[in-house]
């Protein structure tokens, strides 16, 4: 989504890698299609260029997110954010892991057709209810996100929906580097169509028909892409999706309560002013997972296929090397924001904002954690092992949900990042003792400890710095990130381990 959603993987294996398609009856309507060649990912090329284009979404999102605020106002965002709150949970039960265990089952080599066709019959029956309901609960909707916005909340959910269901699809068939160029195609979208209806006067249904646009835009260009086509599926199809997606809806659940559960409550107790700080202290820190997502987006698929071809000697590694490049950026950023958190606020989006100072530090810790979280839950997912990311889940979402209602009322916008960092804490500690028991587990001790000493020393240069700088200025605050930037860099490209595999991911995209 716009804002806390794209986000997703998935799991399990039964067939081998990435078997031809099966040819259809010679009855069935739909033609039968060329075997295919079993692909394969080259995780550091596919790795590094996905990471480029995600860069890229961050620098246009955080650009556009910028102007909004300056554009709109706290209040207007605010309610923009709980449009967007509202939507990811809907999405969240009207799916229920079904994304996540499509592209497992079409990764695995079952039959894509047959399967995608299952899909869309299953999210068609979860989708009625919704639709249905709508209209008889617009008034309380409407009330809750502050302006007459349930029609395009139901026209949201379905194009979202439908947008991110091709993703999925096209994970599966193994080609993850069009998956970002779509994905970079759809926030282009948003942006472009956003700022033309703000200058219209559109106010906050600039950002919802934006949002609308830019996902049928995805459903349209992800559609012409996939190659999986639909045929009549069987009962075997619809049983396999759906003792798959149990499971993962579980996770799917706690992943949503980790992202909208402390706005809803933030929304509820506080005003939009105050939604809209937390929501882009939120979204802030959640770029910070850039790398993250990509590595478990990259090597999910290529997990999964070696589990299912039992090629297990190679996972280890792989795992040990995804924490330490999903946390490469984390580590420096969480250090920089504890160091300016306020000005960070203030400069970017306005005094209004830094309200959220104390949470966006918290925020930006909780993301240490989720970083490594989200390579876990890859591996586990990988190994067919979707029980532990629900059990996972089930005790990190009750937490969530108790402290937030607990901490809200009383701290406010610290409480709700308190909850969720607490929450993820012990969401990774269960992750962690289920893979380790699926496969033995290796920490990349050097690599991580000197990313980390060079997270410290740039936090001291910046430290320094702000005696001669003033970070309270976008000139003066821009000039302490780039030079705590440099300094980090610089730092970490000393060691000779992290500087040969920087090389060896230059080399394998060259």
């Amino acid at each position: 989504m716009t804002g806390r959603d794209d986000g997703d993987p998935q799991d399990e294996a039964e067939g081998a890698g990435a078997e031809a398609r099966v040819a259809l009856p010679d009855e069935s309507p739909f033609a039968a299609v060329a075997p295919t060649q079993p692909r394969q990912v080259d995780l550091a090329r596919a790795g590094l260029l996905l990471t480029v284009v995600e860069a890229l979404n961050v620098l246009v999102g955080f650009a556009s997110t910028v102007y909004f605020a300056w554009a709109l106002g706290a209040s207007a965002l605010g309610v923009f954010f709980l449009f967007d709150a509202v939507l990811n949970t809907v999405t969240t039960v009207t799916d229920f892991g079904l994304r996540d265990a499509v592209e497992k089952r079409i990764s695995e080599g079952e039959a894509g057709d047959a399967t995608l066709t299952a899909a869309v019959c299953l999210k068609l029956a979860l989708l009625a209810p919704f639709v249905l309901l709508a209209y008889p609960l617009h008034p309380y909707v409407d009330a809750y996100i502050g302006a007459p916005l349930t029609l395009p909340l139901v026209a949201g959910v379905l194009a979202y929906e439908s947008g991110v269901l091709t993703l999925h699809v096209l994970r599966a068939e193994l080609r993850v580097e069009e998956t970002a160029l779509l994905s970079f195609a759809r926030l282009a979208v948003y942006v472009l169509v956003a700022v033309a209806l703000v200058q219209f006067d559109y106010g906050v249904r600039a950002l919802v028909y934006a949002f609308i646009a830019s996902y049928t835009v995805l459903l349209a260009v992800g559609a012409l892409r996939v190659s999986t086509g639909l045929a009549r599926p069987g009962r075997a199809q619809f049983r396999s999706l759906v003792r798959y997606a149990k499971y993962n809806g579980v996770s799917a659940l706690g992943g949503y309560v980790y992202n909208s559960m402390d706005l809803l409550v933030v929304g509820y107790f506080l005003t939009p002013a105050f939604v809209a700080a937390y929501e882009l202290a939120w979204r802030v820190t959640a770029m910070l997972l850039l790398v993250a997502n990509v590595v478990s987006n990259t090597v999910f698929a290529q997990l999964s296929a070696w589990h299912a071809r039992d090629e297990l000697d190679r996972v280890g590694a792989t795992l040990a090397d995804a924490v330490t490049a999903s946390l490469v950026l984390v580590i420096p950023a969480f250090v920089g924001i504890a160091l300016l958190s306020r000005e960070f606020l203030g400069v970017l989006f306005g005094p209004a904002f830094t309200v959220a100072a104390a949470a966006f530090v918290v925020l930006a810790g909780e993301k240490l954690v989720t970083a490594v979280n989200v390579v876990l839950d890859a591996g586990v997912r990988a190994f067919d092992r979707p029980q532990a990311g629900a059990y996972a889940t089930v005790g990190s979402a009750t937490l969530n949900v108790a402290l937030n209602v607990v901490l809200v009322p009383r701290y406010g916008l610290l409480g709700a990042a308190s909850a969720t960092a607490a929450a993820v804490c012990l969401h990774g500690v269960v992750l962690a003792v289920a893979l380790s028991r699926l496969t033995p587990l290796a920490v990349d001790a050097r690599g991580l400890g000197w990313c980390v000493g060079a997270a410290l020393g740039m936090g001291g240069v910046i430290a320094l710095a702000r005696t001669f700088v003033d970070a309270g200025t976008l000139v003066g605050l821009a000039a302490l990130v780039a030079l705590g930037g440099a300094v980090y860099l610089a730092l970490v490209l000393a060691s000779t381990r992290l500087r040969a595999k920087a090389r060896g991911v230059a080399a394998s995209l060259a």
